[in-house]
């Protein structure tokens, strides 16, 4: 940070020891920077320059105001109201004459201070009258820094807060485990929250286990640093491990993306799944750090739920309600030794390639990890080159979304780069022939189901019969599954093609078949779906895949409820659902 302001203003004595990152909204990395409790200037990333800038904010302007910075631009009595417009060319006194378009500037005239930014170089602002607009403009003068803070002033300063969410978590963990038999679990995975979590219970209890899920993608530091720490506080571990499961299911799905964390399931829920039902067949209870204001997904989070992928396992949540400012102020006064990627900036310290990380942060990943990185970018412009994307898809971080969102869609006309609105890796399903009357009653629909590889109509047919009862005709290449309101066949080129008595019918049945289709193709045999199953009708087979006993199968849905395939059907299978594309071609 102390660069950046060198670089841009050259005053690097700006930033104290201890200052606040808030998020904000960008491209990219976005954040606030606080200093003494005011926003002085604003962090990104910019994406196309793949480089760090400040903007100002006017306290900043006021804190650099008096430090003699560059980029400054003194006026002469200015009339007229400058916040938010373009300053008047008469009104310049001096300037700095290294000033370039683009460049944030200070300006001053008297006890009136405000930034903007310059829309021509230096040797035009007399002559333009765009040259710099104005963003914000005070009368209130050069600011002074405060007091010199220190980590104790900073721990003073919060401790009522601090112990009061302490003594809360503490007091619901008791009540939690005083009504429970279950053993005691934690879910540790070498961050910030986790760090709490384990701390957090040790003061309640010395009887818990703690768990780490080695997703075969962890940062080595991360990995070196779960082991010490448990080692060094005498706590119990067990490791989790995902194996190959990543690489094994890559050409399958392709890369992970922010809204197709396909990654999670195989790497994580099912490793945890396995040695939750090995080494707790009873249930457990499992303290996690979730947040509420992680995501919206976690916004409704309660206390206590249970685990609706892993069956007997109770989540407990006690820091739900912190914040992120709440976790690290808890670890400075605890004097927790927190993992030290944290000090190497970057905030995802699992696995490395997550592509819910920001692009930013990959340029630190690179450096802390440069084999890991080539190797990581090598695959993925193999995987670019395979479906005909060209290599700015990868540079530029394209790749860590399934469907681009607008701020991508921009970069790309920025760049002046063609790209499709969702990848090329997405399956397909054509529908032929949409909602139709069938000559032998009932309404029909046809459609044809492509993906990278087949399975055989065999191990399709174990899938069918979560869905009705199946006859397999394997001479003549197809497989008929019967409800009671619906039919349908698979033809072992894809197409499908199903039979109601109503439209709705149809429809309804024609979307469990192909989920059911496509879950067969692309099975990861993780064994959710066998652990979640509660008549026992599911077992795996590692070399085969799943198998399903018709007789104690009762169509439930839950099979398909936790598995990873059926979870992204629609972003495996096109933009639109197979019901969507139906109704859009019967109308």
């Amino acid at each position: 940070m102390r660069y950046l302001f060198l670089r841009q203003f050259g005053v690097q004595q700006l930033i104290p020891d201890i200052f606040v990152l808030n998020k904000s909204s960008g491209e990219d990395r976005a954040e606030e920077i606080i200093v003494d409790g005011r926003r002085i200037a604003l962090l990104t990333y910019d994406l196309q320059k793949q480089d760090y800038r400040l903007t100002l904010r006017v306290d900043g302007a006021r804190m650099l105001a008096r430090e003699n910075p560059k980029k400054l631009i003194r006026l002469k009595k200015a009339e007229g109201h400058l916040k938010g417009n373009f300053l008047p060319k008469d009104a310049i006194a001096s300037f700095d004459s290294g000033i370039k378009a683009g460049d944030e500037v200070i300006v001053e005239m008297g006890k009136f201070i405000g930034c903007g930014s310059a829309k021509v170089n230096a040797s035009e602002l007399r002559t333009s009258d765009k040259g710099v607009r104005i963003r914000d403009f005070t009368q209130m003068g050069p600011l002074h820094p405060g007091k010199r803070a220190y980590k104790r002033d900073l721990i003073k300063a919060n401790f009522p807060h601090l112990a009061a969410r302490k003594a809360k978590a503490e007091h619901e963990l008791r009540q939690v485990f005083a009504g429970s038999k279950k053993p005691i679990t934690v879910s540790f995975s070498g961050g910030k929250d986790s760090l709490i979590i384990l701390d957090l219970v040790s003061s309640v209890t010395k009887d818990f286990t703690a768990i780490y899920i080695d997703t075969g993608l962890e940062h080595p530091e991360t990995r070196t640093y779960v082991k010490k720490l448990v080692f060094d506080r005498g706590v119990k571990l067990l490791t989790a491990s995902a194996g190959d499961a990543f690489h094994d299911n890559f050409p399958s799905f392709g890369p992970p993306a922010k809204d197709f964390r396909w990654c999670c399931k195989v790497c994580k829920l099912a490793p945890a799944s396995g040695i939750i039902d090995e080494e707790f067949p009873n249930g457990t209870m499992t303290v996690e750090g979730n947040r509420r204001l992680e995501s919206f997904s976690r916004g409704r989070m309660e206390l206590v739920g249970e685990n609706p992928f892993v069956p007997g396992q109770t989540i407990v949540n006690p820091i739900r309600d912190w914040t992120a400012l709440d976790v690290w102020l808890y670890i400075i006064w605890r004097d927790l030794p927190y993992n030290p990627l944290y000090d190497e900036d970057i905030e995802r310290v699992g696995c490395w390639m997550c592509p819910s990380s920001l692009e930013s942060e990959y340029v630190d990943i690179s450096r802390l990890s440069p084999d890991l990185s080539k190797a990581w970018e090598q695959r993925l412009d193999s995987w670019a080159e395979k479906n005909e994307l060209p290599k700015e898809f990868v540079k530029y971080g394209f790749w860590r979304w399934k469907e681009l969102p607008p701020k991508m869609k921009a970069l790309a006309e920025q760049l002046k780069i063609q790209v499709k609105p969702r990848r090329a890796d997405t399956l397909a399903i054509h529908v032929t022939k949409g909602v139709s009357p069938c000559a032998a009653g009932g309404y029909s629909v046809e459609a044809v189901l492509e993906t990278p590889q087949a399975q055989g109509l065999g191990r399709i047919a174990e899938l069918l019969k979560t869905v009705g009862d199946v006859r397999l005709v394997e001479d003549f290449g197809v497989a008929m599954v019967r409800s009671d309101r619906a039919n349908a066949k698979v033809f072992a080129g894809g197409q499908i093609s199903s039979v109601g008595k109503t439209p709705k019918d149809a429809t309804d049945f024609f979307d469990k078949v192909s989920r059911a289709v496509l879950r067969a193709e692309l099975c990861t045999k993780c064994g959710i779906c066998a652990r979640t199953c509660p008549s026992k009708a599911i077992t795996l087979s590692l070399t085969d895949g799943i198998d399903v006993d018709d007789t104690r199968c009762d169509r439930c849905g839950k099979c398909a409820e936790s598995c990873v395939v059926a979870h992204y059907f629609d972003k495996l299978a096109g933009e639109i659902t197979a019901k969507e594309s139906i109704s859009r071609r019967a109308e």
